[in-house]
């Protein structure tokens, strides 16, 4: 099993410094070197060690700044009315961003160059397991979404057929009786009784 590399031991704050550092254009020689200050030299890491985390820190960042211009890119091909396909594209881009992180975890390697094996926490795997859930529970939701916008859209064509049906029927002379047969054989509407 491959070791954990040092800079992933260091505390969280340790770790949000670096990127700091790094975003304000600190080589990795002025970040090792700040490091060995706060930490001492033997607590810090290497200057391997840590070349090999910037280096997967900025794959990553530049994976995300990817996914983002492609999903911009899609939304905006499909139109500001299309929500059920933004939706849908939303839960696919869910989708890929889970099996990237999984498969990236499987790819990145230990200090001494040995694959990594995948190690999820307890925690670790609730998220996950709540991420596959919500992205199952927004799929149904938008069935059911895409559902009820085209049964309300079936009945308001139904009832502005049947409105066209009455137009036309007291133009051109038709019975009650042979527009109530329209409406219920074309239209599916049933007449109400009358009193």
């Amino acid at each position: 099993m491959a070791r954990t590399s040092t800079v992933d031991k260091l505390p969280a704050e340790i770790r949000d410094l670096i990127g700091q550092l790094k975003d304000k254009g600190r080589t990795l020689d002025e970040i090792v070197a700040c490091l060995r200050q706060m930490l001492g030299p033997d607590d810090a890491p290497s200057r391997s060690a840590l070349g090999r985390h910037l280096q997967k820190v900025e794959a990553i960042a530049e994976r995300m700044r990817h996914s983002r211009v492609v999903a911009d890119t899609l939304v905006r091909q499909l139109g500001e009315e299309s929500t059920d396909k933004t939706t849908r594209l939303n839960i696919e881009l869910m989708h890929t961003v889970i099996f990237d992180l999984v498969t990236a975890a499987q790819m990145a390697n230990g200090e001494d160059g040995e694959p990594a094996s995948l190690t999820l926490d307890p925690e670790q795997v609730m998220f996950l397991a709540k991420s596959l859930d919500h992205l199952g529970k927004a799929s149904v939701a938008d069935v059911q979404r895409i559902e009820k916008i085209e049964k309300r859209a079936a009945e308001k064509a139904k009832v502005e057929a049947a409105k066209a049906v009455d137009n036309v029927a007291k133009t051109k002379g038709l019975t009650s009786d042979t527009v109530d047969a329209i409406k219920r054989e074309i239209l599916g509407i049933r007449s109400e009784p009358k009193v």
